[in-house]
């Protein structure tokens, strides 16, 4: 699927590229030590999704600091296409080619792929902020609702606009003008939300639906907040006008904050251990995990099944705290799933040892990473960079 990768001035790589041999499995491990740039692999593909890449990093940051040069790139290309993405520090903007040619953004990239990601900073995903479990729910419901980013972005975009005016306002309250601009932004917030949430909630009932619950922990999952329970669950001609009256209601208290007090920017992802009833956040941490990748996997299961999009996944160092049982289990599913779907998934996998995915030694493609040089190492000791 990824026939060639190829990264320039990217964190601490100078010029490598990774050629992947034709094969019946598309299965990548890179495997080496930490801290010599596996994840900056993964990251480089994830690039090319509309979430921002797994580190969510800002595009100056990547730039190679050892290198006096102003410019990153990325080459990815497929059987029968080439994609590029770059960002120069002169204009401060990333850049898109498809074959050589200047395009707007990655929208022919997406139409037939798809990049999802698990890294091992996502372990204690339960414990950590609402905003990092609604980024994970949000990863999945831009794959099956393409414009939910695009919705989201925008949302965010409104409602600094309103609490940038809000500022003013509660100190002048009866100021027309103000007034009149504050319900035109609250129509388009309410409109925005309302999708925002809409498809976070469809997103979660479908991963427990088609959960996978062979050796992985059962679940049931939600997205909670004021928003989901006092607004979405009225009757459709209702919600909008109550959520516009809440947001009316709310000006002087969001104004004061600083902060839009009710909204999808408020709402939460709630999990459920079945086996122990219990909430995930109270689980142990190798449960956490278990949980995790049970709703991983069933997000890719259900995507097989019903997107006709190639599906590029980037598991980060997610095998290194699982038990040999789990691990098996992974490894057998991901196996199950390029035997089904042949040619239409494509599995990245990274770890510190190459014993860690002796399982897969039959299947899939090594590379070892030191330090800014990439060298595959099942077929042959070329060196790339």
């Amino acid at each position: 699927m990824i026939k060639q990768l190829q990264i320039k001035n990217f964190r601490n790589y100078k010029d490598v590229k990774l050629i992947i041999p034709e094969t019946d499995h598309n299965i990548v491990v890179l495997y080496g030590n930490n801290g010599e740039g596996k994840t900056n692999i993964l990251e480089s593909i994830s690039l090319f999704s509309e979430m921002g890449g797994l580190r969510r990093a800002k595009y100056e940051e990547i730039i190679n600091r050892c290198i006096p040069e102003d410019v990153w790139s990325i080459v990815l290309n497929t059987p029968d296409c080439e994609f590029f993405t770059g960002y120069t520090r002169q204009s401060a903007k990333r850049i898109y080619k498809i074959n050589g040619n200047p395009a707007r953004n990655m929208s022919d990239f997406l139409k037939d792929y798809c990049v999802l990601w698990l890294t091992y900073e996502m372990d204690r995903l339960f414990i950590r902020s609402p905003a990092d479990r609604r980024d994970f729910i949000d990863m999945f419901g831009s794959v099956n609702y393409p414009q939910h980013i695009s919705n989201v972005r925008s949302y965010e975009k409104l409602t600094k606009q309103r609490l940038k005016i809000l500022k003013n306002h509660i100190h002048n309250p009866n100021d027309g003008d103000t007034t009149k601009w504050l319900d035109i932004l609250e129509d388009q917030i309410v409109d925005f939300g309302i999708k925002i949430a809409t498809t976070r909630i469809e997103t979660v009932k479908k991963l427990e639906e088609n959960q996978i619950n062979d050796g992985f922990p059962a679940f049931k999952n939600e997205m909670t907040g004021l928003l989901e329970t006092s607004i979405l669950n009225a009757d459709n001609s209702c919600r909008a006008e109550s959520y516009r009256r809440e947001l009316h209601d709310r000006r002087e208290r969001d104004g004061f904050s600083g902060s839009t007090t009710m909204g999808p920017n408020k709402s939460d992802w709630k999990v459920l251990y079945v086996g122990k009833d219990i909430d995930a956040s109270m689980c142990s941490a190798g449960e956490q995990k278990m949980l995790l990748s049970g709703v991983f996997l069933s997000f890719v299961l259900s995507h097989l099944q019903s997107d006709e999009r190639r599906l590029i996944l980037l598991l980060d160092d997610v095998v290194a705290h699982l038990d040999t049982e789990h691990r098996t289990l992974l490894f057998s599913h991901i196996r199950d799933f390029m035997r089904k779907h042949i040619g239409k998934v494509s599995v990245w996998l990274s770890g510190t040892s190459k014993e860690l995915f002796s399982e897969l030694k039959d299947d899939a493609i090594f590379f070892r990473v030191r330090g800014g040089f990439v060298e595959e190492v099942n077929y042959g000791s070329k060196i790339y960079g």
